[in-house]
């Protein structure tokens, strides 16, 4: 059953945009202009509906809301919001958490001082958290804050900063609490430096932070809270989804929201990479981290390996940067390495050791090679040597990925050729055996009844009948044999064969059709041909194929020559006319199946372009090879050997290797003189 993604949005050009990209991918796509529509379209069952896009520009406070909440339902399809681009306003009023993206603008910083007499919480991913990031950017502007390990008890603070400011500056020494108590300034008077905003750390996502902005607005009416990450929009919308959460990703990336809709990997096209970051030195920890993040990375840094174990085991990284010898740590570098390749196979790892004892690198280098990791670096670690080793292991991911894919592709499209041939197969052999029999019988009333009918008129019609059921025979034959050739069961009858007789018989059937178009026909066959081992109806089936070809694409009182000729190990074939040609671009394509020149077609009354490739394969079977030469306008030569026996009768002749020069041809259009007495080349 096809995957089925459904939008909800008014806009059409967006519909138009995410049905092209759900083709791509292979995916059913619908679009609804409002919810109860959409809310329908959900019960259908000749599909799978993956999940549902809403286009958040433009929608209302409350529809949003009971958006959420519908699709937070048990059962209910999975929800991507497409939010508008929108500059963060921290003074706008709003009675939800605001997500700030790190790195935080400064335009967004100077608003922030607007809230110096308001409550503020900001929750920051555990990243920002442990380096310091975010408190030192606030106080780069003059914000003061107060930094809390953990949210509990955050409301106690922000309840007591809501009630109380100091009205002077604080003495030193001077503890929170006493900081908190103090008075509200005078209005006028100097800035106080009152820690008004409160920096906590949170793992979870704005669904949680609701539930304690919620519970703080309960107790804190003004209070503000804000939800400052540096995780990219996709990865987290990954996440929601993974957790059975509605995302939120840019509008302008409803092309990674479908794929994450779908479960295709995708990354956002904002970022470097993701990068799980491990370490117990704080100055490396923050300065690595920094420069990485300020060069286009995801990073989520952590001093504790059980937390960066169970980070990469609750979420998705492309590499991960381990130190060898982890303080307090319940795995060393190698075991955490491993665990989380466990985990997930295509995370890329690099791993940290301690440059001193030697001992010490040397075995963490040598079990790199064993677990066949990325890298090993010796601490301390130059950033610019880390960053370099990051982008080549991220490179690597990305081919490994890449070939995957495309080898995943690559069955797939296999396995639809396979099956596209076996139906194709059936589809020849059914139509090879369902019509022959009333085309037999067709056929044979027609000849009773001219038998019989003496009326002009009539017999007319009835010629007409045997002619069109000779056309439909013929083009059956062919299907029947070109199914026969790709399920590789051409029957060849081989037996002794008197090629001279096969000549003369394809003459007298030809010349009937050469004397109707005026078509002076030559044949020219020498009288010491030796015999041969092969099936005499398949030779004449090739050499009346292209004895008829040339008499088609000849004009009226053209020429056409039929020769024979012999050497020491071949014996040639040849066909030559003097009609349309064919051109130099369509040469190498004239034994493909199904190809019909343009010029070709013009003249072409039936037929599915499978006669030269019919023959082709005749001849293969015989141990001969096919080749043509042409001249547009001016004609062409067909040819095709057959290897003279040098066994008795009865016995297969092993085929003498092809020759590569090419042959001696007759100029187009001039009087017919045979090629040389050389064994041509088969150009196949």
């Amino acid at each position: 059953m096809k995957p089925r993604v459904l939008l909800l949005s008014p806009d059409k050009a967006l519909a138009e945009a995410c049905a092209k990209t759900c083709e791509v991918r292979g995916a059913l796509f619908e679009a609804a202009a409002d919810a109860a529509t959409a809310r329908r379209l959900w019960q259908k069952e000749d599909s799978k509906l993956v999940g549902v896009l809403a286009d958040a520009a433009g929608m209302r406070l409350e529809d949003r809301r009971a958006l959420i909440g519908l699709h937070m339902e048990p059962g209910a399809p999975p929800l991507a919001l497409l939010e508008p681009p929108v500059v963060p306003d921290p003074m706008a009023p709003t009675e939800s958490v605001q997500t700030l993206r790190w790195p935080i603008e400064q335009s967004t910083l100077d608003a922030l001082r607007g809230l110096d007499a308001v409550p503020t919480l900001f929750l920051t991913d555990p990243t920002l958290h442990v380096t310091g990031m975010l408190q030192a950017r606030l106080q780069s502007v003059g914000l003061q804050t107060l930094i809390m390990e953990t949210v509990i008890g955050v409301g106690e603070v922000l309840k007591q900063s809501a009630a109380a400011m100091p009205e002077k500056p604080t003495e030193k020494g001077g503890g929170v609490f006493a900081r908190l108590m103090g008075n509200r300034p005078a209005e006028g008077a100097a800035s106080s430096g009152f820690a008004n905003f409160v920096v906590a750390p949170w793992k979870g996502d704005v669904f949680e932070a609701e539930v304690v902005e919620y519970r703080l607005r309960a107790e804190i009416p003004a209070v503000r809270v804000f939800l400052v990450t540096a995780m990219g929009p996709v990865h987290a919308a990954e996440r929601n989804l993974r957790h059975n959460r509605p995302a939120f990703v840019p509008r302008g990336d409803f092309g990674p929201a479908i794929d994450l809709l779908l479960g295709r990997p995708t990354d956002d096209p904002r970022s470097q990479g993701r990068v799980l970051y491990c370490d117990n030195f704080k100055p490396s920890l923050i300065q690595v981290s920094a420069g990485l993040m300020a060069d286009g990375y995801e990073v989520s840094a952590m001093m504790k390996a059980e937390e960066a174990l169970e980070a990469a085991q609750t979420d998705r990284y492309h590499i991960a940067v381990v130190g060898a010898a982890l303080a307090y740590a319940q795995h060393t570098g190698i075991e955490l390495a491993q665990k989380m390749r466990e985990h997930d196979p295509d995370l890329r790892m690099i791993l940290m050791v301690d440059r001193y004892p030697l001992n010490t690198a040397l075995q963490g280098v040598s079990q790199v090679v064993e677990v066949g990791l990325d890298d090993c670096l010796l601490k301390p670690v130059e950033p610019s040597r880390l960053k370099f080793s990051i982008s080549r292991a991220l490179e690597r991911r990305r081919l490994l990925l890449e070939n995957a894919r495309l080898l995943d592709e690559l069955k797939l499209t296999n396995a639809q050729l396979e099956q596209l041939n076996s139906f194709q197969n059936k589809f020849f052999a059914t139509v090879a055996h369902d019509v022959k029999n009333p085309l037999t019988a067709i056929r044979g009333y027609a000849e009773l009844l001219s038998w019989k009918i003496k009326e002009a008129e009539l017999l007319k019609c009835v010629n007409h009948i045997m002619s069109s059921s000779k056309t439909l025979e013929a083009l059956i034959s062919d299907l029947v044999d070109f199914a026969a050739i790709e399920s590789g069961k051409l029957r060849v009858n081989v037996q002794e064969m008197d090629l001279a007789a096969v000549v003369a018989e394809v003459r007298s059937r030809v010349q009937v059709v050469a004397d109707k178009r005026q078509i002076e026909f030559q044949v020219s066959v020498p009288d010491d041909l030796p015999k041969f081992n092969g099936d005499p109806l398949r030779v004449g089936q090739v050499i009346q194929n292209l004895c008829t070809n040339a008499i088609q694409y000849t004009p009226e009182k053209g020429k056409v020559y039929l020769h024979v000729q012999r050497s020491a190990a071949v014996v040639t074939v040849s066909v030559r006319d003097t009609g349309i040609g064919i051109s130099k671009e369509d040469l190498p394509k004239i034994f493909n199946r199904f190809f019909q020149a343009q010029n070709a077609q013009q003249m072409r009354r039936a037929g599915f372009g499978l006669g030269l490739k019919i023959a082709q394969e005749i001849v293969k079977a015989h141990g001969g090879g096919m080749g043509v030469d042409s001249e547009l306008g001016k004609g062409s030569v067909f040819y095709f050997t057959l290897p003279v026996p040098t066994a008795p009768a009865g016995t297969a002749a092993t085929p003498p290797p092809m020759p590569g020069a090419a042959p001696g041809l007759p100029t187009f259009g001039g009087p017919y003189t045979p090629p040389p007495q050389k064994p041509p080349p088969t150009k196949l």
